[in-house]
């Protein structure tokens, strides 16, 4: 339970906060925004382990429908099969996990997007560009020095997946495969590993165990560990 009016943690049958020291309502709904753990970034979100791995079990399970439709529609494509396979799955997955995060999370508790952690960045808006670039740069690096340390382990289970160049549409019809593969499937992937499965294991696990485990989520919903190191 949370306290109507600063949002933290009180006991169920408080009448009053025992941190803003406000009257309760217990027949008023939750606040409309998660607040954050005091001393932290990271959001004191209303759902917790059971809810995560609930999520995990719905998204596993839309795997198969996504699959096929994803699958019956590349058929038709002719030699753009695979390209328009990856392109279909990767937007219905995408919706998928944020019905999910809306079912579970959002709705559920009455919470903004800000409890995912989305919102506008705390930095003068000419800054953006340079910041997310100096971000893609460096993950970049990053993969490429562990590509290289993994490469002398007599093993490439710990390498990254090859990406096929048939995945992508030729010619200008390549920005549609940039969108769902680069725009897309990275951001609905991370509302739902980061600001879901993550925020919601934190305050349990505490961030360096549960950084752990939503990173090994995502390596298995990979099927790869190669992963999860990178991640």
């Amino acid at each position: 339970m949370y306290c109507i009016h600063c949002g933290q943690p009180r006991p169920f049958d408080a009448a009053f906060c025992p941190h803003c020291g406000r009257a309760l309502d217990i027949a008023q709904p939750p606040p409309p925004a998660a607040a954050g753990l005091p001393g932290s970034r990271i959001p004191l979100v209303p759902w917790r382990g059971g809810q995560v791995a609930y999520g995990i079990l719905l998204v596993l399970v839309s795997i198969v429908p996504v699959t096929l439709l994803a699958t019956a529609l590349g058929s038709l494509a002719g030699r753009y099969d695979v390209a328009l396979s990856v392109w279909t799955s990767s937007h219905l997955m995408g919706l998928s996990i944020l019905v999910v995060v809306w079912a579970l999370g959002l709705r559920r508790y009455r919470v903004n997007l800000s409890a995912l952690g989305l919102g506008a960045p705390r930095m003068p808006h000419t800054l953006w560009p340079l910041v997310s670039l100096g971000v893609m740069v460096a993950s970049l690096v990053a993969t490429i020095i562990y590509s290289a340390i993994v490469s002398f382990v007599p093993t490439d289970i710990l390498l990254p997946p090859e990406i096929p160049g048939e995945i992508a549409f030729p010619g200008p019809a390549a920005a549609a495969t940039f969108q769902a593969l680069a725009v897309w499937t990275p951001l609905t992937e991370e509302i739902f590993f980061r600001g879901f499965i993550f925020a919601g294991l934190a305050p349990r696990l505490g961030p360096w165990r549960a950084m752990l485990v939503s990173a090994l989520v995502f390596s298995l919903f990979h099927l790869t560990l190669g992963l999860l190191v990178p991640v």
